[in-house]
């Protein structure tokens, strides 16, 4: 009795699969297909995600510098979201990280730098950032008109 209901809950989610990929050709298809494909993409990276995680692994240390400086950014684009600052400019030169652009503050400038130390790979961070925006520069948040 189980093997039978396990067949028939195969068949019917197969039914369902088919019917989101290869169901119709309209507008409401296309959206299925896509929609049920995105999803797996994402369902697929959150498990490479888990599974980098439950192996322990780190990010290589022995990256060059415009990879470095990528993760950099990737790192800073929360940090300046969430202080509401404008974008910092990145080079990075045998693992020595410089940072320039104008901050609020001297938090947010130590926040951004702290940040960039965390990143693996970075041997040390220079900082050329200008605390005090000028009067014509404003946060992003600025040109939302609140």
């Amino acid at each position: 009795m189980a093997r039978i209901r396990l067949l028939v809950a195969g068949a019917v989610s197969g039914a369902v699969l088919a019917f989101a990929l290869w169901g119709g050709n309209g507008r409401a298809a296309r959206r299925r297909r896509h929609r049920l494909v995105g999803h797996g993409h994402h369902l697929r990276g959150i498990a490479r995600g888990v599974w980098y995680r439950c192996c322990r692994r780190h990010p290589d240390v022995h990256v060059d510098d415009l990879v470095l400086a990528d993760r950099i950014r990737s790192t800073l684009g929360p940090v300046e979201h969430a202080l509401d600052q404008p974008r910092v400019h990145v080079s990075v030169y045998r693992h020595v990280a410089s940072l320039h652009g104008d901050v609020a503050n001297h938090y947010a400038a130590e926040r951004l730098v702290g940040a960039v130390r965390s990143v693996p790979g970075v041997v040390d961070v220079s900082s050329h950032l200008h605390v005090g925006l000028l009067a014509g520069d404003g946060c992003p948040s600025d040109a939302l008109g609140r």
